[in-house]
């Protein structure tokens, strides 16, 4: 190592000041230092450049000159082993803005920083003072909080709880308590980052643009959410007088995503209406029928209050505030529909239609029995498949009969559904059966809705009929809806609902045309 020039230290202090050629692995050799004093290296190729190390072996880059004869020391940020040499400071980011946030360095935005603040410190700025007025701008986080104040509850925005906890996912942090009682932990998604605690002004355009596509190449339809975020809280601010400069967002192009158009056939209809009924759950059950029949999205008839249902005109009002556009909506209810909720009315008052235990007092999701039924679904159809194969097979298969400690039987044990399953793919696999189209493949809640819409088309339903049933709003059409009454679409909706219950087998209809076979 080279030679030791020392300089005055604080009290407490030794500031031996060992010249050394700035490198990853002599930085990441330095030793921690003794306890209550903090040991210094100076950089042989940047003058004026030095590393501070601390007795927990914290290491952190400053700039240490004299100025007319006067020390200055500027801290820069932490050194960083695991930055790749090759980063340098961001482009379109002042370094004194990258100064504001504590950053983390290598040695080669160590050196790039410190010539850039030497340059300010002999012009008698202060980089220090800059650094506490930067520090003195809002936080991305807390321009969540203004964001949800401001923005979200007065407008009647809903899922304000998702926006929050898309926030924390994608650029804030989850809180520790978040786990949920039953389920998985929440966690960051991958390409995530925390800018919870940075200034506003400190984020750049770069970093925004690198973020969304780190976060679009995990999920397309998260780096989007994400985008769509960020760059509505930095309108707000402009809007508010809270922002002044460019909206780092902007111009960042979304993800193209292909749109789904999957939406139960009339040959699935049958085995999916079958699953559903020998659903155990009651809630899942009805759920499922109800987002069917009604159109409306899922979280929508998870919230269903019975104040907002009128059993006797047959209507359902979608509040605004949880309507997605924000207006609020009126559904016909089918007879079925109908018949569903009076056996779902409770006798004692309630507020939910389906009540849960959480803080908002009603269900959230049916995961776990969507699944059930999908895999309930595909069950019944391999099943048909084996025995058309010739070759038996039952559901559920005994597993074991329990014998208690005096010899007594208590009860056979069967396989559960998802054991029967595997069974079933098993001796598919093992007989070559085709078992394409088993599943009903790619099918998700909300395809319910595109399923109710679907059908009304091809039942002939005007566009316009079914935007005003599923509540789209578009400036085209939005005029349009206004005029209209609830008859046509409870007559589409009507016709979409019953053709869907006969191809299902569920219920017979007159309108049979039938077709004499020619010579």
């Amino acid at each position: 190592m080279g030679s030791t020039e020392v300089a005055r230290a604080p009290v407490g202090e030794t500031m031996a000041y060992e010249k050394i050629n700035f490198s990853r692995s002599a930085l990441v050799a330095l030793p921690s230092a003794p306890v209550g004093k903090r040991t210094y290296c100076s950089d042989t190729k940047e003058p004026g450049l030095v590393l501070c190390v601390t007795p927990t072996g914290a290491k952190s880059f400053q700039v240490y000159i004299k100025v007319n004869g006067k020390p200055e020391r500027v801290t820069l940020g932490r050194f960083n082993p695991s930055l790749a040499d090759s980063v340098e400071l961001p482009r379109d980011c002042g370094h004194n803005d990258f100064l504001a946030n504590l950053p983390e360095l290598n040695i080669r935005m160590a050196r790039a920083l410190a010539a850039l603040v030497k340059i300010d410190l002999k012009a008698g700025v202060k980089p220090a003072d800059i650094k506490r007025a930067k520090r003195s701008e809002l936080t991305l986080g807390e321009l969540f909080e203004e964001y949800v104040t401001r923005h979200l509850i007065p407008h009647g925005k809903k899922r304000i709880d998702d926006a929050r906890e898309n926030f924390q996912r994608y650029f804030g942090v989850i809180p520790p308590d978040s786990k949920k009682k039953h389920g998985k932990e929440r966690a960051k998604a991958k390409g995530s980052v925390n800018w919870h605690n940075r200034p506003i002004g400190a984020i750049t355009k770069a970093e925004v643009q690198r973020t969304i596509l780190d976060l679009g190449r995990v999920s397309p339809s998260a780096g989007n959410r994400a985008l769509g975020l960020i760059r509505s809280m930095y309108n707000r601010a402009t809007e508010w007088g809270l922002f002044e400069k460019p909206n780092p967002a902007a111009s960042i192009k979304k993800f193209k995503l292909r749109s789904r158009e999957r939406f139960l056939y009339s040959d699935e209809l049958p085995r999916f209406f079958t699953a559903v009924a020998e659903e155990p759950s009651k809630d899942v059950r009805d759920f499922i029928l109800l987002s069917l029949m009604t159109g409306a999205r899922k979280s929508n008839v998870l919230a269903m209050r019975w104040a907002d249902l009128s059993l006797e005109r047959a209507t359902w009002v979608v509040r605004g505030e949880e309507s997605k556009n924000g207006d609020p909506m009126t559904l016909p209810l089918m007879p079925e529909a109908t018949e569903i909720l009076k056996a779902r009315k409770p006798d004692e008052a309630a507020e939910f239609v389906f009540p849960g235990r959480g803080k908002s007092r009603h269900m959230h999701d049916v995961k776990k029995g969507w699944h059930r039924v999908l895999d309930r679904a595909e069950l019944a159809e391999l099943t048909r498949r084996i025995r058309e194969a010739d070759h038996e097979f039952e559901w559920p298969a005994l597993r074991k009969k329990t014998v208690g400690p005096r010899g007594r039987s208590r009860g056979p044990i069967y396989e559960t559904m998802t054991d029967s399953l595997a069974r079933a793919r098993a001796i598919a696999a093992a007989l070559k059966i085709d078992v394409v189209g088993a599943r009903l493949d790619d099918l998700r809640g909300h395809d319910m809705r595109r399923t109710l819409g679907s059908w009304q088309a091809a039942t002939g339903a005007s566009l316009v009929i079914i935007g005003k049933s599923l509540g789209h709003k578009s400036t085209q059409a939005t005029e349009i809806y206004s005029r209209l009454n609830l008859d046509p679409v409870r007559d589409s909706m009507q016709t979409a609902t019953r053709a869907m219950l006969a191809a299902g087998g569920l219920i017979q209809t007159a309108d049979v045309i039938p077709i004499k076979k020619t010579a």
